[in-house]
């Protein structure tokens, strides 16, 4: 339970920085007060927050604990899965969504990753929480995706064999070439 809300915290972190590096130092009429970077003069007080942080989430801004575990719609407004996971490259965007497509409670489920900006969002009237998120693959186009494979160290001095038939010989490959 910890771990995931751990991960949900980081993972909102994430989701907000790009938002904020976009931020100007002087509000636009467009950027709400919320997210401007408070003036560099005069000492910070509780109402100013360093520069650096956000006061409040934006409208067009999404929090992963809310994206997690939500339905995704095709075009046919048919399900077609689950948000499983999110995927934060190193600049802080959010590459990808983690699908889980098809089987029942997780058993015969299929991992698929689909560029964030393939969701459309779209949020409940006058309220924090997600309506609906469509994709514009079907449920079909997203089987026969490639299988999505989580990155995995392996501890230091293992080894993968390339068989296990009986009596077949293989050369051992380390792990630390292994996944290149």
């Amino acid at each position: 339970m910890v771990k995931h809300s751990l991960m949900a915290a980081a993972l909102a972190t994430a989701v907000a920085l790009p938002a904020y590096a976009q931020t100007s130092a002087t509000p636009s009429p467009a950027t709400p007060a919320s997210h401007a970077t408070p003036a560099a003069a005069g000492p910070a007080t509780a109402a100013d927050a360093p520069a650096g942080f956000l006061r409040q989430q934006d409208t067009a801004e999404w929090r992963s604990s809310k994206l997690v575990g939500t339905s995704v719609y095709g075009p046919d407004n048919k399900s077609i899965g689950t948000i499983d996971d999110l995927i934060i490259d190193r600049k802080g965007g959010v590459e990808a969504a983690v699908i889980g497509v098809g089987g029942f409670l997780g058993v015969g489920q299929k991992d698929v990753a689909v560029p964030f900006s393939a969701l459309t969002i779209q949020r409940k009237a006058n309220s924090s929480s997600i309506d609906k998120i469509t994709v514009t693959y079907t449920k079909q186009q997203l089987s026969q995706a490639p299988t999505f494979a989580y990155f995995q160290v392996k501890p230091a001095g293992t080894t993968t064999t390339g068989s296990t038939t009986p009596g077949a010989k293989s050369a051992p490959v380390s792990a630390a070439g292994a996944g290149k």
